[in-house]
């Protein structure tokens, strides 16, 4: 079964089925059921709003990585905690890390299903960002290091709970043919908080106190997503489940335009949950068993790579990294907020080319391309940095290892940045979506506890060589870009039928293939046919 059979198979229920299916909800909107067409009163533009708004998530996500690593550094840090001196590598691991547990505590399925269950996705965004609030608090006013333990696990556990969240609400508020686009603004997000907290870090490095104020100014956007939360649109996937199909069937009126009949959607969401609850409750057998447990390990794998591809060695650790190769606190940090403006601007390819070249083809290109930069920081960095020709290389050297690292930050940003984010919002079914969406992202902040304890301990035991392992889980991710399939243009419906299709042994687009498909497309588009007409018959 092809990708365009299954939406053959979709419009056809569609067409059939719709005003049934919306006669058997009850509506109070009668004409919901009797209306030849009834449209949508927004636009994409409101769709495009909703999901920039939520992805402000995104945004505390990237403050809290991207201001730890030069707030370690601060001279004003080590006076107000410390007494001037310097961490050791145990404590700054823990002090970066803690940030991680919080975030795998928050994630957990039992912990996250029973806030989504009972605030819904609009409400755990609206709890993540209060509770953001409270962690950026307690770590700004921090009087010592054990207040800012408790900070950091807080601030973590809001962003755990976001994190978990904000992609799949996105995805299920988006239309398929710009649910790429629209859940990537969830990673370009992160990489702007990310530059923000650079840049405001290097203007406070010698300011008193600077550290305090690089903290409490998180305030802003977690008060901002906290407050602006409420004006937020539930998820109608979300409301269908609790069978609240007027308020879906609503919320699906004001984020759809007129030329779509939302009957058709409402109808294909409510088939697919009746589908999936007539199978009872889940269950954590179920969920590890089958098809569900293999996609489950599908993401699992993505969210390990995606953290221990080495991305975050640079975002928590970067200006020891640059100082290391410079020799030169105030280069490190201004190197290190280069590499911030780096990741925000390579985003942006993502956003355009998701939904075009779709997602396994970025990510195939994006591991090849940090493998290969892994492998020239480890033999340039330990020729010319370590041991005893260090320094001996030259500047050439050093400008050699500045553009590595920007090169795959570069890579990571347009592919296995957001590409991740994306494929795990889609390939759950809704009956388990939550729990398997909280076990992923925990993976994701395993790896990233990990990528954050570790490094202190590696780059001073094995130095550049450190890079030989990232290199080789790249290669990994390399592999995994060619051989998943290839979720772009498909209904969240849909998806679950290709995933059943590809474990069963069935043909479904493929990694290696979405770049063939993806010219082949370019160029039927160019002779004005229908997209959706050629997808149906490769299909076939």
């Amino acid at each position: 079964m092809g990708g365009g059979a299954m939406v053959e198979e979709v419009e056809e229920m569609s067409i059939l089925e719709a005003k049934a299916i919306i006669d058997k909800m009850k509506l109070s909107d009668k004409a919901a059921a009797e209306a030849e067409h009834f449209p949508g009163e927004g636009s994409f533009l409101v769709v495009i709003g909703v999901g920039t708004f939520s992805a402000l998530g995104g945004g505390l996500f990237g403050l809290d990585i991207g201001y730890i690593s030069g707030v370690e550094s601060m001279e004003s840090f080590r006076q107000d905690l410390l007494g001037g001196e310097r961490m050791d590598s145990l404590t700054t691991g823990l002090v970066t890390g803690i940030f991680a547990v919080g975030a795998v505590c928050a994630a957990f399925p039992t912990i996250i299903g029973a806030i989504v269950d009972y605030t819904g996705r609009k409400g755990s965004i609206i709890v993540g960002g209060t509770v953001f609030c409270l962690g950026a608090l307690s770590q700004g006013l921090s009087p010592s290091l054990t207040w800012m333990y408790a900070g950091r696990f807080v601030a973590g556990a809001s962003v755990g709970l976001l994190s978990a969240n904000i992609p799949i609400y996105q995805g299920e508020i988006a239309p398929p043919e710009y649910r790429g686009a629209i859940v990537g603004t969830y990673q370009l997000a992160i990489t702007i908080g990310i530059m923000v907290a650079f840049w405001v870090n290097y203007g406070l490095e010698e300011v008193p106190h600077g550290w305090r104020i690089s903290i409490l100014l998180q305030l802003i956007p977690g008060g901002l997503l906290a407050v602006g939360g409420f004006f937020m649109p539930r998820s109608p996937r979300w409301l269908v489940s609790k069978k609240r199909y007027q308020e879906a069937l609503d919320v699906l009126i004001r984020i759809r335009s007129k030329d779509e009949d939302v009957r058709l959607e409402l109808a294909g969401i409510y088939k697919e949950c009746r589908r999936e609850m007539s199978t009872g409750k889940p269950t954590w057998k179920e969920m590890f068993s089958k098809t569900n447990g293999k996609v489950l390990a599908i993401g699992i794998v993505l969210q390990l790579i995606q953290q221990m591809c080495g991305l975050n060695l640079f975002m928590y650790y970067g200006p020891e990294v640059f100082e290391k190769v410079f020799h030169s606190p105030k280069s490190a940090f201004f190197f290190n907020a280069l590499s911030g403006i780096v990741n925000f601007l390579s985003t942006f390819p993502a956003l355009f080319l998701l939904d075009r070249l779709g997602r396994m083809t970025l990510l195939m290109y994006s591991a090849a391309g940090m493998a290969i930069c892994c492998v020239i920081l480890a033999v340039v960095g330990s020729a010319c940095f370590e041991g005893p020709y260090e320094s001996s290389c030259g500047d050439w050297a050093k400008y050699v290892v500045a553009g590595a690292v920007f090169f795959f930050i570069f890579n990571f940003a347009y592919g296995w940045g957001p590409c991740v984010w994306v494929y795990c919002a889609e390939i759950f079914s809704l009956k388990y979506k939550t729990k398997a969406n909280g076990l992923t992202t925990d993976a994701n902040w395993v790896g990233n506890f990990f990528i954050g304890f570790a490094p202190p301990w590696l780059m001073l035991n094995l130095g550049f060589k450190t890079f030989w392992i990232f290199a080789a889980v790249n290669i990994l991710g390399t592999v995994a870009g060619c051989v998943l399939p290839e979720t772009k243009g498909k209904t969240l419906e849909e998806v679950q039928q290709m995933f059943a299709a590809w474990f069963d042994g069935q043909d479904v687009p493929h990694g290696h293939e979405a770049l063939c498909t993806a010219e082949e497309e370019f160029s039927e588009e160019s002779g004005e046919e229908d997209p959706r007409e050629l997808s149906m018959e490769r299909g076939k």
